[in-house]
């Protein structure tokens, strides 16, 4: 049997929107059955909208086909008069996944103070206080702390400089390998087969990318799975992030899912190894 064409509709909840002011995208689709539809998620870049959260709704299936639906949230800090917003949804396939785009909608910028052509500079002068002039600091004195400071800092790089380089790049990765440990930790101390859960778990799958990023200066953040995959060589890697995109987009949590997690921060810590390893070769050599 043929699939029905898939139907979306995307569309601002309001008119306009204040600078700061929250706003909300509502975002349906109308598919096949046996069709996966992934929404994107709140960490993806939407040009002048700065998202704040997605709300999703469960998926509603009659004899016509099915409906998913979510609302996302977002602050506005341009100046335009008008922008314009169409979220795609995600088709999946054998092979990838299809990008699906409703016709863009517009929403306008509602203006707190006049257009500057209006503004009566006259008028303004009038009433800015205008603060007193502090006394100048004295050029030479802060000439001789200056050179005393980089000479001094010459000579503690002269003495020490390779090792303190070493200790400085070593620390910074250990810093940054136990901000992500601690955050991914709590994101995943909650996952469960709920709304919250399932956002949580996006969460943690989003931290693992950049910080996999910040590792290896390669943008995981932007790679699909296949190029995740083949970037690490790691033969689990794909069976997991196929668990986890299949738990976060399509909604089937299941005990792999906690396995899959543990796998991403076993990979991140094997990642993390190797480059205190670089470093410390690194060093030797020079």
């Amino acid at each position: 049997m043929q699939q029905k064409p898939i139907q979306i509709k995307g569309q601002f909840l309001e008119d306009s929107v204040k600078i700061g002011q929250q706003i909300h995208y509502g975002l349906s689709v109308r598919h096949g059955k046996n069709q996966e539809i992934f929404f994107p998620s709140v960490n993806q870049n939407f040009g002048a909208f700065q998202a704040v959260e997605r709300t999703y709704f469960p998926t509603k299936t009659d004899a016509t086909g099915s409906i998913d639906s979510a609302v996302y949230t977002f602050q506005l800090f341009r100046i335009e008069n008008q922008h314009s917003l169409a979220i795609p949804v995600y088709l999946m396939q054998e092979a990838d996944c299809t990008k699906i785009f409703p016709a863009k909608d517009h929403i306008f910028l509602k203006r707190l103070v006049p257009h500057p052509e209006k503004i009566n500079v006259d008028s303004l002068y009038q009433h800015v206080p205008i603060a007193p002039l502090q006394p100048k600091t004295d050029l030479k004195n802060v000439v001789i702390w200056g050179l005393g400071l980089l000479i001094l800092t010459g000579l503690i790089y002269w003495f020490l400089g390779t090792s303190l380089k070493k200790w400085f790049k070593l620390y910074v990765l250990w810093r940054k390998n136990a901000d992500f440990r601690r955050t991914f930790q709590r994101f995943t101390r909650n996952i469960e087969n709920n709304q919250i859960g399932l956002q949580n778990l996006e969460r943690a799958f989003s931290l693992w990318k950049k910080y996999i990023e910040s590792l290896t200066s390669k943008p995981f953040t932007t790679f699909t799975t296949k190029e995740m995959v083949d970037t690490l060589a790691n033969k689990k890697l794909a069976k997991a992030l196929h668990e986890l995109d299949s738990a976060i987009y399509g909604g089937n949590f299941s005990g792999k899912t906690t396995e899959s997690v543990n796998m991403l921060v076993e990979i991140a810590n094997s990642i993390y190894q190797e480059e205190r390893i670089i470093i410390s070769q690194e060093t030797k050599k020079s």
